[in-house]
Protein backbone atom coordinates (compact mmCIF):
# COMPACT_ATOMS: atom_id res chain seq x y z
CA UNK A 1 0.00 0.00 0.00
CA UNK A 2 1.04 3.05 -0.96
CA UNK A 3 0.98 6.57 1.22
CA UNK A 4 -0.84 9.34 0.39
CA UNK A 5 -1.05 13.26 1.51
CA UNK A 6 -4.74 14.67 0.84
CA UNK A 7 -5.40 18.26 1.23
CA UNK A 8 -8.52 20.08 2.05
CA UNK A 9 -9.22 23.68 2.13
CA UNK A 10 -11.82 25.24 5.20
CA UNK A 11 -14.60 26.85 3.26
CA UNK A 12 -15.99 28.76 6.45
CA UNK A 13 -15.72 29.30 9.96
CA UNK A 14 -12.94 30.53 11.81
CA UNK A 15 -10.43 28.19 9.38
CA UNK A 16 -12.07 29.45 6.46
CA UNK A 17 -9.60 29.72 3.74
CA UNK A 18 -7.12 27.37 5.79
CA UNK A 19 -5.00 24.14 4.67
CA UNK A 20 -5.94 20.86 6.40
CA UNK A 21 -4.00 17.76 5.64
CA UNK A 22 -4.01 14.08 6.03
CA UNK A 23 -1.65 11.22 5.51
CA UNK A 24 -3.14 7.76 4.85
CA UNK A 25 -2.07 4.34 3.40
CA UNK A 26 -4.48 3.43 0.31
CA UNK A 27 -4.05 0.96 -2.75
CA UNK A 28 -5.70 4.44 -4.81
CA UNK A 29 -6.08 7.96 -4.63
CA UNK A 30 -9.60 7.84 -4.62
CA UNK A 31 -9.17 4.74 -1.74
CA UNK A 32 -7.04 7.32 0.66
CA UNK A 33 -9.31 10.55 -0.09
CA UNK A 34 -12.08 8.09 1.41
CA UNK A 35 -10.05 7.54 4.49
CA UNK A 36 -8.40 10.99 5.20
CA UNK A 37 -12.26 11.85 5.26
CA UNK A 38 -13.33 10.09 7.93
CA UNK A 39 -10.14 10.94 9.69
CA UNK A 40 -10.77 15.11 9.28
CA UNK A 41 -14.19 14.17 10.42
CA UNK A 42 -13.01 12.83 13.51
CA UNK A 43 -10.50 15.20 14.24
CA UNK A 44 -13.05 18.39 13.80
CA UNK A 45 -15.34 17.05 15.99
CA UNK A 46 -12.98 16.30 17.85
CA UNK A 47 -11.35 20.16 18.08
CA UNK A 48 -13.51 22.14 16.03
CA UNK A 49 -15.46 24.10 18.40
CA UNK A 50 -15.94 27.41 15.86
CA UNK A 51 -17.71 26.07 13.36
CA UNK A 52 -14.92 25.01 10.58
CA UNK A 53 -16.27 23.40 7.71
CA UNK A 54 -14.04 21.91 4.97
CA UNK A 55 -14.39 21.46 1.44
CA UNK A 56 -15.29 17.67 0.60
CA UNK A 57 -13.28 17.89 -2.46
CA UNK A 58 -9.48 17.77 -1.94
CA UNK A 59 -7.54 20.46 -3.10
CA UNK A 60 -4.46 18.13 -3.60
CA UNK A 61 -3.65 14.40 -3.45
CA UNK A 62 -0.25 13.48 -2.98
CA UNK A 63 1.67 10.11 -3.59
CA UNK A 64 4.33 9.71 -0.85
CA UNK A 65 7.04 6.92 -1.46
Amino acid sequence: MARYTVTRRGTSGPGAGGDYTYTARADSPEGAVTKTAAKAARLLHRLNRGGTELDPEPVNVTRIN
